[in-house]
């Protein structure tokens, strides 16, 4: 990161009147500081106890769904008790999840398979 930062000063700093210079060098800092946001919101995302929670995340909307299917005779309360807990897992597979998107689909389907399996 830090020669495309030294690149980014040479390009944007060299042969520049000192109010585009002092522009310029606002923005690189801006730049560099989104960088390692990212860099580091990279690493979290990779983890092994990120990947830990997501499964954790996952199973649990999985078994929260299953016994939404499975037990008819839940009270209203009950309910939306089991929603806000599966609502909890989705907001934190969305926000530790490299493409929450892509995992959500995956624990539809194997929901939908587990519903299959204990109909059959």
């Amino acid at each position: 990161m830090s020669t495309d930062i030294d690149k980014l000063r040479e390009i944007f700093l060299t042969e520049v009147d000192e109010d585009i210079r002092a522009d310029n060098e606002e923005k690189i800092k801006e730049w560099q500081t989104a960088l390692v946001h990212n860099e580091a919101l990279a690493s979290w995302k990779e983890h092994d106890i990120t990947k830990q929670i997501i499964a954790r995340a996952r199973d649990s909307y999985k078994q929260t769904a299953m016994m939404l299917w499975k037990r008819r005779s839940m009270t209203e309360v009950q309910r939306q008790s089991a929603w806000a807990e599966q609502d909890a897992m989705l907001w934190l597979i969305q926000l530790a999840a490299d493409d929450p998107k892509r995992e959500i689909e995956k624990i539809n389907m194997e929901i939908t398979a587990a519903i299959n399996a204990t109909s059959a």
